[in-house]
């Protein structure tokens, strides 16, 4: 009875985090074992990134999300924090891949049957610009997810962003300086928040400013630590517009 429940203790005290090491040293039953148990979270992190409901059995992107958690687990060390929050990241990434190449096919296929009755360089400019517009949307949704954790919305971007060029500038500055300081990050994703009183010690900025442009910050240190390329070509210009304008 001892042993029993010596074993039974082990096992509430084996993490997450435990098992991907059992896993990643080569234990192949542990991991199908643990992908079975895990297919609610993948199919809800695909179906959080589209939109909409995933059939895990006649959808396409649950194969996408299902190899995508089996790279988180082969790819999770950690320094990369909880494992969920990395597969989530992976999975997600993934999806956005994926449906990036299907617009791209889609794009090809509709100008091979069109090209007869369309000047060509105007089509693909137009299917271009669709393009970029669908690429901005499923970034900007994906921020916008991220956000939520750190208490902004949507409205409070557009409320709140810095309505004068220098100002702007000014505040991603502030977002980039965050970023790149791998300690006041730290301090950033742990509380949620910014580190206010370094920042004000560091850059020698009043709190008001900071309060005035907070949620505009926030994003841009979320933009900087992502993979959304269009949302950080926006980060780009604001920054190349003060080079122009100096």
């Amino acid at each position: 009875m001892r042993n029993i429940l010596k074993l039974l203790k082990a096992k509430q005290a084996q993490t997450l985090e435990d098992r991907i090491n059992i896993i990643q040293e080569g234990d192949e039953k542990e991991k199908n074992k643990l992908i079975q148990e895990y297919i609610p979270f993948i199919q809800k992190n695909i179906s959080q990134q589209v939109g909409k409901y995933i059939d895990i059995n006649n959808d396409d992107l649950y194969s996408v999300g299902l190899m995508a958690f089996n790279e988180a687990i082969n790819k999770y060390n950690q320094e990369k924090g909880s494992f969920l929050s990395f597969a989530s990241m992976v999975i997600k990434s993934r999806v956005i891949d994926q449906l990036r190449k299907e617009s791209k096919r889609s794009k090809e296929v509709y100008i091979s049957q069109f090209s007869s009755e369309v000047d060509g360089a105007d089509y693909l400019m137009a299917t271009e610009g669709f393009e970029n517009k669908l690429e901005i949307k499923m970034d900007m949704k994906t921020l916008l997810q991220r956000m939520e954790t750190f208490g902004v919305t949507l409205d409070d971007l557009i409320k709140e962003a810095p309505k004068h060029v220098d100002t702007r500038v000014n505040a991603v500055k502030i977002g980039r300086y965050v970023y790149e300081n791998k300690g006041l990050r730290a301090k950033f994703m742990k509380t949620n928040n910014l580190p206010v009183g370094d920042l004000i010690k560091d850059l020698d900025v009043s709190k008001k400013v900071l309060q005035r442009s907070r949620k505009f910050i926030i994003a841009v240190i979320l933009i900087l630590d992502s993979n959304l390329d269009t949302m950080k070509s926006y980060i780009s210009q604001t920054e190349g517009r003060e080079h122009c304008e100096g």
